[in-house]
């Protein structure tokens, strides 16, 4: 009888404290922190570990809304991200072509559609997240 009392408290606790825990990760943080944040920093400031090292300098991501009159540029941060639109005179683009790279290694057997908007989502996902980056 003790037991199912000792349960029943711990259940009754860990119900009353899960309003209290903390807010999940935002969609992308986890894919940003992945892909992103060894250039542009944990907090998308342009300081990451191999960020120091790249000429020119891994954008300070914090600033997006700023540089373009406060409004948060979705479409291009988007369109930056996934890369495959991008024009390139010559040379190796500035940042990898993540939707190729988020599509390659598809072990689903899905056909290119399904493959592409799970692509297109995980890559709005990381400009969502850093949406909640911008410097207030």
């Amino acid at each position: 009888m003790r037991n199912v009392a000792a349960i029943a408290v711990c259940l009754m606790v860990s119900c009353a404290t899960a309003g209290f825990a903390a807010e999940p990760d935002p969609a992308g943080r986890a894919d940003y922190v992945r892909f992103c944040a060894a250039c542009h920093g944990p907090q998308g400031k342009g300081d990451g570990v191999v960020g120091g090292f790249m000429r020119p300098a891994p954008s300070d991501l914090t600033q997006l809304a700023a540089r373009h009159g406060g409004e948060f540029p979705t479409a291009l941060v988007v369109r930056a991200i996934d890369g495959r639109e991008m024009h390139r005179a010559h040379g190796e683009p500035a940042m990898p072509v993540w939707g190729l790279i988020l599509g390659n290694g598809d072990r689903t057997g899905d056909r290119p559609l399904a493959v592409e908007r799970r692509v297109h989502a995980r890559i709005y996902g990381i400009a969502e997240y850093l949406r909640s980056l911008q410097a207030k």
